[in-house]
């Protein structure tokens, strides 16, 4: 491939990747929002485990793209 096609892809992929984080950091703050609603109520432990799994997998593929 050429250059200048591999930089555009690449360049793609990187918007991309900042568009997907974007909206899992917004998704955490709803998330985030919701778990301090329920306090200690039903459904409190899976809003956090649900956190913890989006934080994780948002800060792994952040990693990995670069």
């Amino acid at each position: 491939m050429n250059e200048s096609l591999l930089t555009m892809l690449r360049d793609d992929l990187a918007r991309r990747v900042e568009s997907a984080t974007a909206n899992m950091t917004g998704t955490l703050r709803l998330l985030a929002t919701a778990r301090n609603l329920a306090d200690d109520g039903p459904g409190a432990d899976s809003l956090t485990a649900a956190i913890e799994e989006l934080t994780a997998a948002r800060d792994g593929l952040l990693v990995t793209s670069r």
